[in-house]
């Protein structure tokens, strides 16, 4: 037995040998292969763990981009900058706008429900309810409204489930695409003040005086020089870059009495040619397309004198959604010192409505007593209805500056939105049903073979002038409970 394994093994080492002999490169055991192969690996890992360090590193970046840090590993950031920086990324703005959507979508509202419980839940179907109430008078006016011609791609656009930042971001691609086609340009209305106010002065609504509107920075230079020595030593004047409507820009400024004219050259000249972008709203890189081709103007207008603190300090301001004719509610942005800024609805309800405390609806004594009790809103009501009948919208936002003390009649209109970023609670979700509804009522009176009512005109809404007298004398009749005594001496 011994011997034959020793056979055996001998047998296998000669086999060994001539193996060896016949391939002399092949050498399992060689200390370069061992090397390379653990090169290789080492290589392997280094790569992965640096594309996992960067990855890190650049979600961070993005991430703090996005939210506007105001510095990043020591760098300065801040709006300007973080701007400038998603121009070439754009992934911050993308992060941006999603989080922006997702804070008025449905989903975000169901989360809030759940996490704020039993009144959260109460707070939501309060809401439903009033939405219930408004629903019959939206959609009978849905039905009979005058939509303006450019207005009626939107009936095929719109759907159930669409969120409140769905149907404006919808909007701006049927402006974008009404621009292209027909040259209209309804989104001027909004986003050029010049415009705007001149819609407001041909239509007949009340407004702070325009004193002068300039297309150059040598116009400005010296007629606003003049406007501002001859009007504004006894008055409250704003000067207001006509192109720029975000407010973070500074495009509106108080012109005080102790600054030199200089200044207000050189902040017309910083924003001259300055073209904004609205890298927060999911409509924004359209809307950003449609005001670039917006002539850069400047404009001197005069401060309102019902405001706040005898007329030294900011006016109140509430901002009125109407849908298909019907003013649903309004939030207060500016309102009585220390009292909040509530929501008011048509029922009379005043309430505040806060992210920490899940939106649970919190009663607003002060502004209900002060604005509400006082009769004030039924002026307002009127005014915002009316404007968005002249306008021919399906929904639209006009603003409002309301004296503190003293005849509600002497209201005025501030500005007006088309695409409002403004926080309506649980009532986003309702508004929107309602104007995508609005819509649904129309298809529906089709489908008898009754055409929905159009507008007659053939320029754009912002070009629509009715007349100085149609809001005083037209619109509202001449009603005294509405108008104040020197529009009705003037117009009726």
């Amino acid at each position: 037995m011994l011997i034959h394994r020793r056979r055996e093994d001998g047998t296998r080492s000669k086999r060994n040998a001539n193996e060896m002999s016949s391939n002399p490169t092949k050498d399992l055991g060689s200390p370069g292969s061992s090397q390379i192969s653990s090169f290789w690996g080492c290589g392997r890992k280094l790569t992965i763990g640096s594309c996992l360090i960067f990855s890190i590193l650049f979600t961070y970046f993005c991430v703090q981009v996005a939210f506007e840090a105001q510095q990043i590993w020591g760098i300065p950031i801040g709006h300007e900058r973080a701007v400038e920086i998603n121009k070439v990324l754009h992934i911050p703005g993308m992060l941006r706008r999603s989080v922006n959507w997702f804070g008025q979508s449905q989903m975000a509202m169901m989360a809030m429900r759940q996490l704020g419980g039993e009144k959260s839940r109460q707070t939501w179907e309060k809401a439903k309810k009033y939405m219930e109430d408004q629903r019959e008078i939206v959609l009978n006016n849905a039905a009979e409204w005058e939509l303006h011609r450019s207005l009626e791609a939107m009936e095929k656009e719109v759907y159930s489930g669409m969120t409140f930042y769905d149907i404006i971001a919808t909007r701006a691609k049927v402006f974008e695409a009404n621009l292209d086609a027909h040259g209209w340009s309804d989104f001027r209305l909004e986003k050029d003040k010049c415009e705007m106010y001149t819609f407001i002065k041909n239509n007949g609504f009340p407004y702070c005086e325009v004193l002068g509107e300039y297309n150059s920075i040598q116009d400005w230079r010296s007629s606003g020089k003049e406007v501002r020595k001859n009007f504004c030593a006894g008055q409250r004047c704003f000067a207001k870059m006509c192109h720029i409507t975000m407010g973070h820009l500074n495009s509106a400024v108080h012109i005080r009495p102790e600054r030199p004219w200089s200044y207000y050259v050189e902040w017309a000249e910083n924003l001259w040619y300055k073209r904004p972008i609205d890298w927060d709203r999911t409509w924004g890189p359209t809307f950003d397309k449609l005001t670039a081709t917006l002539t850069p103007r400047a404009m001197i207008q005069t401060g309102f004198s019902g405001g706040r603190n005898k007329g030294k300090d900011s006016p109140i301001e509430v901002k009125v959604e109407v849908v298909w004719g019907h003013a649903y509610l309004a939030y207060v942005s500016m309102g009585i010192h220390d009292c909040g800024n509530p929501i008011i609805l048509r029922d009379g309800t005043v309430a505040i409505y806060n992210f920490e405390n899940y939106l649970v609806e919190k009663p607003d004594q002060c502004h209900k007593e002060s604005i509400v009790d006082k009769g004030k809103m039924d002026v307002v009501w009127h005014m915002a209805e009316a404007f968005a009948k002249a306008t021919t919208f399906d929904s639209i936002r006009i603003d409002i500056f309301i004296p503190e003390n003293g005849d509600p009649r002497e209201a005025v209109i501030n500005e007006i939105s088309l695409s409002s970023g403004a926080g309506y609670a649980w009532h986003w979700e309702f508004f929107t049903k309602l104007w995508v509804d609005g819509y649904k009522a129309r298809k529906l009176r089709r489908s008898i073979g009754k055409v929905p009512p159009v507008a007659n005109f053939q320029e754009s809404v912002e070009k629509i002038a009715r007349g100085k007298e149609w809001y005083a004398k037209e619109y509202s009749k001449c009603n005294p409970k509405f108008i104040s005594d020197a529009m009705l001496k003037e117009f009726c």
